[in-house]
């Protein structure tokens, strides 16, 4: 079962270079957190790198959604991704003569954001066309294990590259892997609609995929809870404080750090791909993001390596079941001519959240303390659920195939 949907050629070659770049993309990730915390000593600086990440990722998803639904998905993503590494090659090449300095990241963190949300959701929509529909469900899992494969492993490298190369290695890693992700997209053989051309990208298919996801009893509800609990929850702006201040471990501990998240999300994700469709998916996404905000509550505390491990671990795997079951949702109940539009829509929340998260993280550390913030996002995310399921009782009855009852 886990297997299956790899069966399938294009689904391979795609799945194999959002891998690799994704590995590449997480060089560049904890190269500029340890760097910036480097030159400027301040919780509140990288916390504006979450800022300078989310804020294009707000203003450009929905045009993004409204290209991949008006243009040949794949040549839309191969154009992204040469953009990419253009940034990514330029941030290496400055980095090697000298010129780093805070501005210089905030800049290359904004242009990397606004071709990243360019593309997404071209990238997400391009899934269901390379599986056949009752595979996708496990598709969807296996495309988020990638993504945690990639956090549990580059995060780690990126460790060590770190602290032997310095952050210019790094960046000409995540360079590299967007040619990668080119070669892959070059490679595939499934023919793609080519959408409704330049015409359709208008305020009237924008708003066509606004009223969709509005009128959907569970889809909306969901955005928002998610957003919110990466909002208040998300702990990543303050891993480096913590491996730098309070466990002193180090760069090589900060990987590790990045890296333990992924991999209960991993564990997660490949149990759900191994499981198949689960019947209560509403139930499940609701019992996911309780996980997810009392590991990052009780991470607070924790000054045993170890045990931050497990817990980052822990709040990994409740955020994926969360993600899986909510992205299955999206995608099986979409058509196919408004997929795009309603990814860009859905991309807003789970995308921006995290980027907004990081600074309210960093913010909230720099005026409270790394503890104190961590501790607050996982309670609220966990009133936030409280609230959710109580306003919203059609989630706890969601069964997908069935819907709402």
């Amino acid at each position: 079962m886990l297997l299956s949907p790899l069966r399938h050629r294009d689904f391979r070659l795609f799945w194999t270079g959002l891998l690799l770049s994704g590995i590449g993309s997480q060089f560049t990730t904890v190269a500029m957190a340890w760097q910036i915390y480097e030159l400027t000593d301040s919780p509140l600086q990288i916390g504006l790198l979450g800022l300078a990440r989310a804020l294009p990722q707000v203003v450009l998803l929905l045009l993004g959604g409204l290209l991949a639904d008006a243009v040949n998905r794949r040549k839309l993503m191969m154009c992204t991704q040469t953009s990419l590494f253009l940034v990514s090659a330029t941030l290496a090449f400055l980095t090697l003569a000298g010129r780093t300095t805070p501005l210089m990241l905030y800049i290359t963190t904004v242009l990397l954001a606004l071709f990243s949300s360019l593309e997404g959701p071209a990238r997400n929509s391009l899934v269901p066309s390379l599986v056949p529909r009752e595979q996708l469900a496990q598709a969807l899992a296996l495309n988020s294990s990638q993504r945690h494969i990639a956090v549990i492993a580059g995060p780690s490298l990126a460790g060590l590259v770190l602290a032997l190369l310095g952050p210019a290695a790094c960046y000409a890693v995540d360079a590299f892997s967007w040619l990668v992700m080119l070669l892959s997209l070059s490679l595939l053989q499934t023919e793609l609609q080519e959408g409704k051309g330049w015409g359709a990208i208008s305020i009237n298919s924008l708003r066509e995929g606004l009223a969709f996801v509005w009128g959907h009893a569970v889809i909306f509800p969901l955005m928002v809870m998610d957003f919110a609990a990466n909002f208040f929850g998300s702990s990543k702006a303050l891993l480096p404080i913590y491996a730098r201040d309070i466990l002193s471990v180090g760069p090589e501990g900060l990987g590790v750090l990045y890296s333990a998240s992924a991999v209960g999300s991993l564990l997660a994700a490949a149990g759900m791909s191994l499981s198949g469709r689960a019947r209560h998916a509403g139930l499940w996404i609701l019992v996911g993001v309780g996980i997810y905000g009392t590991s990052t509550a009780l991470f607070a505390g924790s000054r045993t390596f170890w045990l931050s491990v497990l817990l980052l671990a822990s709040a990994g795997a409740g955020d994926t079941i969360s993600a899986v079951l909510r992205g299955t949702i999206n995608q099986l109940s979409a058509p196919d001519e408004l997929r795009g539009r309603m990814v860009s829509i859905n991309s807003i929340f789970t995308n921006s959240g995290p980027g907004l998260g990081q600074f309210e993280s960093g913010l909230v550390a720099a005026w409270l303390g790394a503890e104190l913030s961590a501790l607050t996002g996982g309670l609220a995310t966990l009133a936030i659920l409280g609230v959710v399921a109580a306003a919203f009782p059609n989630i706890r009855r969601y069964q997908i195939g069935t819907g709402s009852r």
